[in-house]
């Protein structure tokens, strides 16, 4: 459907300038919950309502009905940016973002980009948010298969791209729960449930730092092993008590703080048995957070609850302490905005609860007002509520001595509200499922904000020069063997301020590799290992990890191993060695219940043209088998069981590669404690802009010769040009085991 644009927009004061680093100009709302972090802004003159049609009167000043979906969108220098699918429904589809013109709606660029190994539907693409960084002018976006991507904002080219599932294993499941990112002085930070490499093989809801303009990774943090969701809980920023902390909520249920420059855990309170999806709240030395899953004891029989935190202390001090718990406040999607002494929440099914923010007594009755169903964050500006419900209805209300009242409210024709409003230059945007609505009235205006002030003071860090932190950079290699590495060395106090550079630093190396003054050596034999690089400033320590990989050809018999090669991510949790058939083989277990279904990855992302292969044998248990699969190039060759299938895809949810290759998904009998060998090869038949790569497979029993012929054959028109080469697995049930894996490059015979 082509946009529809509305020539009625407003004239509005001279946008303010970037002063600095620290300068937010007045159409900025650069961050999905806004400049402040906590959904308000000091804005006037805007509509008590509006008409989504439009006309005299609507004030409505444009729509984009061909830009909908549950992204909340963000506005930087006059630019708007969304995520969206790209292409959908054909076999192209992808994800993209899109950069607007804020004030008319036009598209100034937009950057695709693939999916590939995600169980993400295209419906929950953006369920995530762009977020902006003022000093660069870059944007910063996490797809939906977890490829993070730094853009610049201007242009719209990609300044540079880590796919954090191959590379740390986060994952990417069917819920959509795609983290969103946080710029923090010359640091992005992206979290997720991650199941990496080595002593972080097992899943932890783990947060990594990068700098902003380069990417490299600057540290590497997390929180308790084992939890229990994904989650797409946002991060905020704020100052207490001298101390700047990094504040979200994380798949283990619990509230964290972090030290953002430092990654150093300071704090958690657990609130809920499962991941907690709602952003909290932070204002002030405050936090107010809420969930609608089961409670930690002894409310553990009840579902939902609203808490509010009071965070005190620095360092290891640093605590945070219950003031009220409200339970059965079932609220797990919508952010609340704290409106002088009182916290206003809308739960779940629409209903608006209002809170005294010290005591936590109920000031109103809670009472439906718009919608029956809530998952949009609250906007409180120019002293209105503005709230958008998931079935299209909205509405806009004042606070009251009581309570509140409603001043105004509608529905649109077409979707509902997922994603939430924003306020930027005095406009307000409303993100539904299938249009953009842009709303404001002549004469709005809106505060330019200063985010250092914004941050909160902290203690100057000469009250604190002592050295308590040891930080390597980077954190997080990968490397060939003989390969170097440049290490660098900062050390932060209590706090997590940086000070003094270490006069003297001894290095130390568990594993390969050794370090010759402040570069790291990898081995030149050494092959799919790691090592951890130990750095020691008198009694203080830090440390960083690196990956080692040969280039190919490579071979895996696993006869002389106790483990899954250290180096691969995502392995070794969910796999194990043990003699099947009297030999060695790799075993994906299926007694893990957050890693039946999995994927693993063995080396860099950026091979291309390569050949996997592989002995496979299923196992039948509880008259199931698994699937079992070898992935290249982001592709999947997946020997399923159940099914009694063959099938070629990339995009799990989508299976993107069938509306163009009716042959993707063959029938493909076969039989339970029999070995095959797999085969998968992946070709570039065209170069970039008009790629296409050619995928092949064939599968045949192991002691037969191989057949001539492939067994399965695909195209992609929008290919994925490289990628890790790795196994998937769906051992649910039944065990599969795998043998003799070889990855070799392309030849021509």
């Amino acid at each position: 459907m082509p946009p529809r644009l509305n020539s009625l927009f407003i004239c509005l004061a001279s946008a303010w300038l970037l002063l600095g680093a620290g300068v937010i100009s007045a159409a900025d709302w650069s961050y999905w919950r806004g400049p402040k972090f906590d959904g308000t802004a000091e804005v006037t003159g805007l509509p008590e309502s509006w008409d989504a049609d439009g006309g005299e009167g609507s004030n409505l000043l444009w729509v984009r009905e061909d830009i909908g979906g549950p992204c909340t969108p963000v506005v930087m220098n006059g630019r708007l940016y969304t995520i969206q699918r790209a292409e959908p429904g054909t076999a192209r589809e992808g994800e993209k973002v899109v950069c607007l013109d804020a004030a008319t709606g036009e598209t100034l660029w937009e950057n695709r980009y693939n999916v590939w190994m995600s169980d993400v539907p295209a419906e929950r693409v953006g369920w995530s948010s762009v977020v902006g960084d003022p000093e660069t002018g870059y944007v910063y976006v996490l797809g939906a298969c977890d490829l993070f991507l730094c853009i610049d904002g201007e242009t719209g080219e990609t300044v540079w791209s880590k796919p954090l599932h191959e590379q740390f294993g986060m994952l990417s499941t069917y819920g959509g729960r795609t983290n969103f990112p946080v710029v923090h002085e010359d640091l992005v930070i992206i979290s997720g449930i991650i199941i990496n490499w080595g002593e972080a093989a097992r899943p932890n809801h783990r947060l990594i730092a990068m700098d902003k303009k380069t990417g490299e990774v600057v540290w590497f943090s997390g929180t308790r092993d084992l939890p229990y969701d994904t989650t797409y809980s946002a991060p905020s920023l704020v100052t207490i008590d001298g101390q700047r902390q990094l504040i979200l909520g994380t798949g283990d249920g619990a509230i964290w703080g972090f030290q953002p420059r430092t990654g150093k855990p300071l704090w958690h309170y657990d609130l809920s048995l499962r991941g907690i999806y709602a952003t909290p709240l932070v204002v002030g030395n405050r936090v107010f957070a809420s969930h609608s899953e089961e409670n930690v004891a002894p409310y553990n029989n009840l579902m939902g609850a609203v808490a509010a935190l009071k965070v005190s202390g620095t360092g290891d001090e640093t605590k945070a302490e219950e003031m009220w718990k409200q339970v059965e406040v079932v609220c797990g999607y919508s952010e609340p905005v704290l409106i002088g002494d009182r916290l206003y929440v809308v739960d779940d099914r629409c209903k608006m609860w209002i809170f005294d923010a010290e005591t936590g007594d109920t000031i109103d009755e809670p009472r439906k007002f718009a919608d029956s169903r809530q998952r949009s964050a609250l906007l409180h500006a120019d002293g209105k509520i503005y709230v958008m419900g998931e079935n299209g209805r909205w509405a806009v209300v004042a606070p009251t001595e009581d309570g509140f009242e409603v001043l105004s409210k509608g529905r649109i024709r077409d979707g509902g509200f997922a994603g939430s409003p924003i306020v930027a230059d005095g406009r307000l945007y409303f993100p539904s499922t299938t249009a953009l609505y842009c709303v404001g009235t002549e004469g709005a205006s809106q505060k330019p904000q200063v985010l250092a002030e914004l941050l909160g003071e902290e203690t100057p860090a000469d009250e604190n020069p002592e050295p308590a932190q040891v930080q390597i950079v980077p954190a997080e290699s990968l490397l060939k063997p003989g390969e170097s590495l440049d290490l660098r060395v900062n050390l932060f106090n209590r706090l997590g301020q940086a000070v003094a550079g270490p006069e003297q630093v001894v290095f130390e190396v568990d594993g390969a590799g050794k370090v010759e003054g402040s570069t790291y050596i990898a081995p030149s034999g050494a092959a799919h290992t790691g090592a951890t690089i130990i750095a020691r400033v008198g009694d203080l320590t830090g440390t960083a990890r690196v990956r080692i990989v040969p280039d190919l050809p490579w071979k895996f018999t696993f006869d002389d191993l106790n483990d899954p090669p250290l180096s691969w991510v995502g392995a070794r949790y969910r796999h194990v060695i043990r003699p099947v058939d009297g030999s060695p083989a790799l075993v994906k277990v299926n007694t893990i219940p957050k890693g039946t279904r999995s994927r693993a990855w063995m080396g860099p992302s950026d091979l291309s043209e390569y050949t996997i292969s592989a002995d496979v044998r299923g196992a039948r248990m509880s008259d199931q088998l698994p699937d079992i699969g070898l992935t290249n190039h982001g592709y999947v060759l997946d020997l399923m069981g159940e099914s009694q299938q063959l099938q070629l895809r990339t995009w799990s949810a989508q299976n993107r590669l069938s509306l163009a290759n009716e042959a993707s998904t063959i029938d493909f009998p076969w039989k339970e404690d029999v070995w095959y060998r797999m085969k998968f090869r992946v070709d570039i038949e065209s170069e970039p802009p008009a790629a296409v790569t050619l995928l092949r497979g064939k599968v045949w029993p192991r002691d037969e010769p191989e057949p001539k012929e492939w067994t399965i054959t695909a195209r992609d028109e929008a290919p994925n040009l490289s990628a890790s080469p790795g196994l998937y697995g769906n051992a649910k049930v039944a065990e599969l085991y795998l043998d003799n894996i070889e990855v070799t490059a392309n030849s021509d015979d």
